[in-house]
């Protein structure tokens, strides 16, 4: 949770609140829980993209999406160049300078949550957007 808040205030001096959305590209680990949860907090979207992936996927995915901000580590595929990458490697030591408070946003029903992209199976995969009443009506 420290951890999550710390990523989230950084995050947020990067912009990163409702409205905007922001790529999650790593591994399944600590980081990814870390990275989805920090993305939350500040009240942005999240993107997955699997590191799996081709990185001709994942650029499609993030310039297509129109996330501005990817969390990765320094081994995945690069970004756009109008993408603002957050290495949790390169960057631990600015992240743990960050306030570990919980930070304060404010997001509404209708707000997204999270974007995630079809297989692409019949072409080019498609975002489907989905906001944050969808969810809790999936949870409920």
């Amino acid at each position: 949770d420290r951890s999550a808040n710390q990523l989230a205030h950084h995050l947020i001096s990067l912009g990163a609140g409702p409205g905007h959305l922001v790529g999650l590209s790593v591994e399944r680990s600590t980081d990814m829980a870390i990275g989805l949860l920090g993305i939350m907090k500040t009240g942005a979207a999240y993107l997955p993209l699997d590191p799996a992936y081709p990185a001709d996927r994942l650029t499609y995915m993030l310039e297509d999406s129109g996330a501005r901000l990817l969390i990765t580590h320094h081994h995945t595929h690069p970004a756009p160049a109008d993408t603002l990458v957050i290495d949790l490697d390169a960057e631990r030591e600015t992240l743990a300078q960050q306030p570990t408070t919980t930070p304060s946003t404010t997001v509404t029903p209708d707000d997204l949550a999270y974007v995630i992209y079809t297989s692409g199976s019949t072409g080019r995969p498609k975002g489907v957007a989905i906001e944050h009443h969808t969810v809790l009506h999936l949870l409920a």
